[in-house]
């Protein structure tokens, strides 16, 4: 088994998933700049649904 450079064992040992980041630098920049933007969009989507939600929610909002 070969030993793995210091800095990708310390950042393993850190949680950094290396597999990931792998998989990821092997698509292309259009690939990965895609997923950006439909991860970018869900949280834009996801952070109207919460203002929604607590602008229905008048007494969740005031108990924070």
């Amino acid at each position: 088994m070969d030993q793995l450079d210091p800095a990708l064992e310390e950042a393993r040992r850190a949680g950094i998933d290396l597999d990931l980041l792998d998989s990821n630098l092997a698509l292309t920049y259009e690939q990965r700049a895609l997923r950006h933007e439909s991860a970018l969009e869900l949280v834009l989507t996801l952070r109207e649904a919460r203002a929604a939600y607590e602008k229905s929610q008048p007494a969740a909002s005031e108990a924070r």
